[in-house]
């Protein structure tokens, strides 16, 4: 029989995007799983609104900022964007645990082309190592 756990687990998944609470962050964020590794720790990338200012002149992680349609996804207010220049980690068992505290909601998931155009740019870009690569984004 499944738990409320179990079916937290089963809906963190590659693509899938959330909603949460963050340490020094005074809002919730909307973020999306890019994947996860051997000892459950998963790395995602934050959607935000707006590209932030400073990325303007960082052309490597300006090109890293992906653009995603609110006609696509019906809990965004607004065209927004994936900032995938650098991947954040949190362990498997802290995001199902919010979620079940319902400190962290699941929201939808990436269209298969959304995904499928962000995994490349990650696959590709000379911002993450080999090691991220191999481990998050195959």
């Amino acid at each position: 029989m499944l738990n409320l756990n179990n079916l937290a687990e089963l809906a963190v998944v590659r693509g899938a995007v959330l909603h949460g609470v963050f340490e020094n962050i005074d809002h919730k964020k909307f973020f999306v799983i890019i994947g996860e590794n051997n000892e459950q720790l998963i790395g995602f990338f934050f959607i935000n609104s707006n590209i932030h200012q400073s990325l303007k002149n960082k052309p490597a992680q300006f090109e890293m900022q992906m653009s995603i349609k609110k006609s696509n996804y019906d809990f965004l207010n607004y065209d927004s964007f994936v900032c995938a220049d650098k991947i954040k980690i949190i362990s498997k068992s802290r995001i199902v645990s919010d979620i079940v505290n319902k400190k962290t909601e699941i929201k939808g998931s990436l269209t298969e082309n959304d995904l499928e155009m962000l995994l490349n740019a990650t696959r590709n870009s000379k911002l993450f190592s080999k090691i991220e690569k191999d481990t998050f984004f195959k």
